[in-house]
């Protein structure tokens, strides 16, 4: 089937999609608590006769072609967020206190489509397509989990899909290389030693100490970072203190640390551990620091990343791609996928006016056959080379 009639193809189902999209949408879920969402799931699939198997709420389809290829995997996750939805919609949220905020249920529902597409032409399709309906990307992370017990095997190339909330309805945007950042946690518990505090001589202060490791974290940004590269480093969360007049022994600092690449990611947790400790013990405290490792940065193939743009300019016009200026400092843990395949992950626009993880936010059902056609056109032109 060439570009074209997928295209046709995917307009045809429009109506189809945006009907399982509102289904998904009135039972938002948490990661790996997605039960309703899976039965809409594996009702769809094997609805259109297309085998698939899974463990806890993840489903993975597998559509063989008649001839032979490459294998293909395609992306879709599937959880949501507690957000109060707030936007009147007929299919509004029947969950309350949870809400498809972060287009979750348009990423499902273009990937249901383009498996009905690509199943009605798999006499014609070369290679595999391996469908990918992950949980748990707004929470713990669904991608390692699949991963480890066996989805990416064997696969060739992966394609991810992420709604862009106030981009154009269907701009197709994406940028070889980083897309998504590291994102690390960081705990530092500061320890000082109490007293008085009209004699704050008598103890160690550990509010002060903090004070100065939270200003001095910021001079790893602006002194230790390259100029041409990018780091955040935030602490968003600062616990201590019992009474104004008394000297606090223990502050708990929560903080996150974004990196776009594996050397800048080592080098500021260990410089993180260092400045605190460094500047604790030279107040006369002491700090105990941990870290947690959170998603892999999100790095797109080059060539891959260029063969989206070019399947999308070919398909909607090349009015309708654009190169990303840069990327985003916030995580998805899509980029364990490009780990062990190359791939891309890219952003399809909505048009939306609230922006994602917002109560009001309002998905356009006409960008859903975009990436209906975008899924499929992939997996056609990937199979065969």
């Amino acid at each position: 089937m060439n570009e074209q009639k997928i295209r046709e193809a995917a307009w045809a189902l429009a109506d189809w999609t945006a009907d399982i999209r509102h289904a998904l949408h009135r039972v938002p879920e948490r990661g790996f608590e997605e039960f309703k969402t899976r039965e809409i799931i594996r009702r769809t699939l094997t609805d259109i006769g297309i085998p698939f198997s899974g463990e806890r709420t993840w489903t993975i389809g597998v559509i063989r072609g008649a001839h032979p290829g490459l294998t293909i995997a395609l992306r879709a996750d599937i959880d949501a967020l507690p957000i109060q939805e707030e936007t009147g919609l007929p299919f509004a949220s029947e969950h309350p206190g949870m809400m498809h905020a972060c287009g979750h249920d348009a990423h499902a529902a273009m990937l249901l489509g383009a498996a009905r597409l690509l199943w009605e032409m798999r006499d014609s399709l070369s290679g595999t397509v391996r469908l990918l309906f992950q949980p748990a990307e707004e929470t713990v992370g669904g991608a390692e989990p699949m991963i480890a017990a066996g989805a990416m095997e064997g696969v060739d190339r992966v394609y991810g899909i992420h709604v862009a909330s106030q981009a154009p309805v269907g701009q197709i945007a994406t940028r070889g290389g980083a897309t998504h950042a590291n994102t690390d946690e960081f705990h530092l518990h500061v320890l000082g030693r109490g007293g008085h505090g009209a004699h704050p001589r008598t103890g160690v202060d550990a509010i002060v100490i903090a004070a100065h490791i939270i200003t001095a974290l910021q001079t790893l940004i602006t002194r230790e970072t390259e100029a041409t590269e990018s780091a955040v480093i935030t602490v968003g969360s600062i616990h201590g203190g019992q009474a104004c007049n008394v000297l606090c022994d223990e502050v708990v600092l929560y903080g996150t640390l974004r990196t776009l690449d594996d050397r800048n990611r080592e080098q500021f947790s260990r410089r993180i551990e260092a400045l605190s400790r460094g500047i604790a013990q030279a107040m006369g405290g002491d700090v105990r620091v941990r870290f947690d490792r959170g998603y892999c940065a999100c790095i797109n193939d080059d060539a891959e990343a260029r063969r989206v743009l070019d399947t999308a300019a070919r398909l909607f016009g090349p009015e309708n791609t654009r190169v990303l200026k840069g990327p985003s400092m916030g995580g998805e843990d899509f980029g364990f996928y490009l780990r062990e395949a190359p791939g891309a992950f890219f952003n399809v626009g909505t048009g939306s006016e609230a922006p994602l993880h917002n109560g009001k936010f309002i998905l356009d059902d006409a960008c859903l056959p975009y990436g209906v056609a975008m899924h499929a056109a992939l997996a056609c032109q990937a199979g065969i080379e």
